[in-house]
Formats: structure tokens, sequence, C-alpha cells
């Protein structure tokens, strides 16, 4: 069968698919056959990264399960490029394609760009302090990183799709499967749950020995606080299930919950540390200024990694300050399309 694709219960496969890209480069794919696979459509969950060999990985599984991609409906959990890089490609051989149209709302995020999206880009860089005037070296970072296309891994191409709402439906081979939203890791994401097998596919919402980002650059979504009522919900309405994320392993029982409270609790240590930095200010600050002392940031970036990190830090701790904002602890100001924080 290949040894990136193992049955791990009955009718449910799971392929593990790899790419060259440095931010992650592991994600489980999961696939349930139709029972008459010539004439019922079966269920991928996640489609992985815009790569060739992940593509040819993927049409060698699909080929030993017997599954054509014009019988395949492909459910995104949401819309990163690990998720979904290959959607546009699967798209053109015949696949259908769900997810929630929440997962639209912004062009230009933390992790994934498009890459015509420079207004939606300028909106989001003012919101947390980096403008042409202000932070020039930033600036010319982040635009040089859309046009050269530097971080091309990250830059995901259209597709269409069927929307999903919480609750759908969606039956395969012996699985009846319900939409669930998963709000935190991104406004729309969507997890899949069998009520009667209790089993759940959760995306990135829980991940085993990984504090799962969330991470935005707009204003009033209110992720961090969705992200611990999901959490919330998933700890006492599925303690029983088994969760399998997009990465790492299975999750279960007293596993799942000690995942959630790591998860919770290393929040809530950040948010202790950037409550303390913008309470001991002696002067409003922006969000980049509070990334930077937050986690450590001396200097500008000098390679793309370090590039990377601190656009996922910067959009982390604007999560992090509207949780505080929902709690006033922070009050947020805007001048001239930057945000101010000071202590509330």
């Amino acid at each position: 069968m290949g040894e990136n694709l193992a049955e791990i219960l009955p009718g449910i496969y799971r392929l593990e698919l790899c790419s060259k890209f440095k931010s992650i480069n592991k994600i489980n794919i999961f696939i349930i056959p139709g029972k008459d696979r010539e004439r019922n459509r079966s269920l991928m969950i996640d489609v992985g990264f815009h790569d060739e060999d992940c593509m040819m990985n993927l049409e060698r599984a699909m080929n030993t399960l017997g599954i054509s991609f014009d019988h395949l409906d492909l459910f995104l959990t949401h819309k990163h490029h690990d998720h979904c890089g290959l959607a546009y490609m699967v798209e053109r051989l015949g696949t259908r394609i769900f997810m929630s149209p929440k997962e639209e709302r912004h062009h230009y995020d933390c992790l994934h760009y498009n890459s015509q999206s420079y207004e939606d880009q300028a909106r989001v860089l003012g919101y947390v302090g980096i403008t042409k005037e202000r932070t020039s070296k930033l600036w010319d970072m982040f635009t040089e990183a859309v046009e050269e296309d530097t971080l091309k891994e990250f830059n995901i191409s259209q597709f269409h799709y069927i929307p999903v709402s919480p609750n759908d439906q969606f039956c395969y081979g012996d699985y009846k499967l319900e939409a669930i939203p998963l709000k935190g890791h991104t406004l729309g994401q969507m997890g899949l749950a069998d009520h009667q097998a209790k089993l759940f596919f959760s995306g990135d919402q829980i991940i085993k020995k990984i504090v799962p980002i969330v991470a935005t650059s707009y204003k009033d979504e209110h992720l961090l606080k969705g992200y611990f009522d999901s959490l919330q919900y998933v700890k006492e309405q599925l303690r029983s299930y088994r969760l399998f994320p997009s990465h790492n392993t299975m999750l279960e029982g007293e596993d799942m919950e000690k995942t959630i409270d790591h998860i919770v609790f290393a929040y809530l240590e950040k948010i202790h540390i950037i409550k303390q930095l913008v309470r001991h200010g002696r002067r409003p600050m922006t969000v980049v200024q509070i990334a930077m002392l937050a986690y450590g940031v001396q200097e500008l970036p000098k390679n793309q990694e370090q590039f990377v990190f601190l656009k996922m830090i910067t959009s982390k701790t604007f999560s992090c300050l509207e949780y505080l904002l929902d709690e006033d602890f922070v009050t947020r100001e805007e001048k001239n399309g930057v945000l101010y924080w000071e202590a509330g």
C-alpha cells in the first residue's frame, strides 16, 4: 500500500504528504473511499502542498485505492498552503471542493496571501505599525516578499468551491460526518465529526506538542476568544472521541485533554507577558513594537526564516492584544491607519 498510506480505521486511510518547504513540511491527508468507487463518490480531507512530489504521491495513493479524481469530494478544513496547495490542480481533474466561505474573507493574512493583494497588504501592515513612512526597511521587506514571490509557498492559487455551513452532513463509506466550526486558527476553519463512530477530524485546532498559531492582523475578529471557546467545546462535548489532527498523531482521552490544557496555558502565559509590556509602556505602542519585545527580537530579519518568524509573531501578538481588548485590559486607538495600544 505504500509507506505513507495506511488504513487507520476500517474504511479510513491516512496519507502523509511531505514537501521541501521550511515553514512546515508534513501533513496528514485523510481519505474515505466510497463503497462502490465507480458509482459512489469518495471523500478527501485536505489535499497538501503545492509541490510536484506531493501531487505524484497523491496520484499514487488514489491509484492504490482505486479512486478517480472526478469521483472525489475534497473537504478543506481551512485555507492555508499546506491544506489546499493542490486544490486548484485536483479541481482541474474534476474534483468537487467544499470549504467554509469565511476562509475567503481576506486575500492577505499571516499564513497565506494572493500575490495581487497589495491593497489588503498595505492595510494589514498599517494596522500592525509597518508603514512606508514609519518603518521603511520593514515595509520594503514585506513589499519585496510579494513582488519577488520569495514566499511563494504561502501563495495559494485560486479554486472554486461549494460553501459549507455548520452542521452540514457528509456521508461516505460507512461514515456520516457533520461539519463542526473551529474558529481560532482561522476564522472559518471547520472539522468533521462522526458522532456514532466517535471520531473527529480536527484540522489544525489541536496538535500534540505544537501550539497552533492563532494569527490575524484584522480588527475585531476575536479569534483567540473563539479559539478558547472551541477548545472548551472539544474538551466537554468530544472528550470520548478520537481526534485526528492534520499534523502529528491521533489524540484521545487524557492525552487529548492534556494537549488542550498545554495550548491554553501557553497562550495565557504569552498574554500575561504582553499585558505587562503594555502596562509598563511609557507611551502607546504598535503591534510590531510589542511583538518584538514579547519575543525578544532585537533586530530586523536577516534572512527569510527570520522574516517569516517576525510575520507570524506579529500576527499572533495582534490576536493576544485583541483578546486583552475584549477583556478590557488594554485600549486601542487608530491614527492614520495605524493601531496604537496602551493599558486600559
